[in-house]
């Protein structure tokens, strides 16, 4: 989920997304070899929309993965469900980086991270469970399964916890715009080029998460002038003319960062 949607659902929770003086719950660490999960979340608002962060934490040398983790790597998963029943999930993921580890390309973070969660929580709901799945790896890669569970009506947590939120949605990348955004301006069956416009070229980088049918590699820049195009490996596509789908894309430049969706179409 990109940061305006994520925006556009924090704007109908005004209390839980402004006040700095609500309480927070808060699952307990589950661990494995290199890191650790737990989730932090905020009370429910009045239409069952709950802010929510997945912390991360990570042993030194260690790593975890964006949306798409490239070459090697499994994205973060998340199901939650409460006695009432199943509730639905957004992810925002502040920017990433990519690397080179010499075996792989892959694209995530090598430190602690925390995502940012909007949880459509069913009415009534006093209790969460979630089951969590993050790729964490050092030489070699460890699934990280957590079953985490909240008390939605439990005051025992607080302030520091409500920070831990609030910090999780600082982090994402802004709403892509006119002057800093991605569009796409070609489609084959090898490949997809993608414009990007962008105040600064300073550490440009284009991010394309792989979705349903398509699968990509690496953007390669290829530049134009004022803006930079980059070169996506499309390795998968739809075998048939397809219904258009949408593509997330963050775009990085200069320290700033914004992310946001096109359209593609076989």
């Amino acid at each position: 989920m990109n940061r305006s949607l994520l925006n556009t659902a924090c704007a109908s929770l005004v209390l839980a997304c402004t006040s700095t003086h609500v309480s927070a719950a808060s699952s307990e660490w589950v661990g494995a070899e290199g890191g650790a999960v737990r989730m932090v979340a905020e009370p429910a608002s009045h239409n069952g929309k709950l802010r929510a962060a997945l912390e991360i934490r990570l042993e030194p040398g260690w790593k975890t993965y964006w949306r798409d983790p490239g070459e090697s790597g499994i994205p973060p998963m998340i199901d939650v469900a409460t006695a009432e029943g199943p509730a639905s999930v957004e992810i925002g993921y502040p920017a990433p980086e990519r690397f080179n580890d010499g075996y792989s390309t892959w694209v995530g973070y090598d430190g602690p991270v925390s995502l940012a969660l909007i949880i459509d929580v069913p009415a009534g709901a006093r209790k969460l469970t979630a089951s969590v799945l993050v790729g964490i790896c050092e030489t070699i890669c460890i699934p990280l399964q957590a079953d985490l569970a909240l008390d939605l009506g439990d005051d025992t947590t607080g302030q520091a916890e409500a920070h831990l939120v609030d910090a999780a949605f600082a982090a994402l990348p802004r709403s892509a715009g006119p002057s800093f955004e991605a569009s796409l301006s070609d489609v084959s069956e090898t490949r997809i080029v993608v414009d990007t416009r962008a105040p600064s070229t300073q550490d440009l980088s284009l991010f394309v998460a792989s979705s349903g049918d398509w699968l990509f590699g690496t953007p390669t820049p290829l530049g134009n002038g004022n803006s930079t195009a980059f070169e996506v490996p499309v390795f998968a596509a739809p075998d048939a003319p397809s219904a258009p789908q949408l593509i997330h894309y963050l775009l990085a430049a200069g320290g700033d960062a914004v992310a946001g969706t096109f359209e593609i179409t076989r």
